[in-house]
């Protein structure tokens, strides 16, 4: 299959709030139907649930369902569980300003990029590695936020059949895990692995530090063991041509030995991503809420 461009690079400026997807296009590749949508549409309009807001758009529907893999009982489950997590998780889910001082701390803390070339598979890559190494910096909250900030970045208008993370943990210390905040983490992975909108796929974990055994034992009892089957741990040193393997080369920046920029560069087009997405945030949240 020929390599897959991002549509993601050129995010409209102005008012435009709104996903940019195409439901037609969707029903039109066979990726789901329109019976599914109106059969979803009408289980969110008749559900006795306050935290779904009435009159969900066509294009966040289709999400859920393919998310779900057409599968109707799961996707109204996940629609459900979005909603309730989104609630009741508003220090990760609610005001996404990127001009925030513990975003931009964030920001600077973790490099990420949605990498703007898809797998031949139309996977979409997210790529995450600490840039300020300081435990000080550390503030786990605000990084989950942009972390699902980024979510929205790969969706906006044409939807990933699924998504690889790839975690590089080079600069990570013991004294980081003094900043974990467990009560967030438990939503945050309650959201992953309930109310995901998308399929996670795998998550990679590159340059594994030698007390992972102590990170695993504080997060491994919040997952579930479908997440915990997709972890790839990998030791440091790992060879490019494996990691090739794991990732396509078109899909990884250069620092790795992939064809794309560096991971700084990258990481620049991304807040160029989330500022440009401001308004749509800022209307995401008003929707939820005001039927609340």
């Amino acid at each position: 299959m020929a390599t897959i461009e991002s549509p993601f690079l050129d995010i409209p400026r102005g008012n435009e709030a709104e996903l940019q997807i195409h439901p037609e296009q969707i029903i039109q590749e066979g990726r789901t139907t329109r019976e599914n949508i109106e059969i979803i549409k009408t289980y969110m309009r008749n559900v006795n649930d306050k935290n779904i807001p009435p009159g969900v758009q066509d294009e966040v529907i289709v999400l859920f369902l393919l998310s779900c893999n057409n599968n109707i009982d799961l996707t109204k489950k996940t629609v459900v569980a979005y909603y309730k997590c989104k609630k009741n998780g508003p220090e990760i889910y609610d005001d996404r300003n990127i001009d925030r001082a513990d975003i931009q701390l964030a920001l600077n803390t973790v490099h990420m990029s949605s990498i703007p070339v898809r797998t031949d598979e139309n996977y979409v890559v997210h790529y995450f590695k600490i840039n300020d190494t300081s435990y000080n910096n550390f503030d786990l909250v605000p990084i989950m936020k942009v972390s699902y900030m980024l979510l929205d970045v790969a969706q906006l208008k044409y939807p990933p059949s699924g998504l690889i993370v790839v975690i590089d943990m080079k600069g990570i210390g013991l004294m980081h895990l003094t900043k974990f905040k467990l009560g967030a983490f438990k939503k945050y992975l309650q959201f992953l692995q309930e109310g995901f909108p998308i399929q996670m796929k795998v998550i990679h974990i590159l340059n594994s530090v030698y007390f992972m055994d102590k990170i695993m034992a504080l997060v491994g009892a919040f997952m579930k063991s479908e997440l915990l089957d997709m972890l790839r741990i990998h030791s440091p040193g790992l060879e490019k041509e494996k990691l090739f393997k794991l990732v396509p080369k078109k899909c990884l920046p250069k620092e790795y030995g992939g064809d794309l920029p560096s991971e700084q560069e990258l990481h620049e087009r991304t807040m160029r991503q989330f500022r440009d997405m401001q308004q749509f945030w800022e209307t995401e949240e008003k929707i939820r809420k005001q039927y609340k």
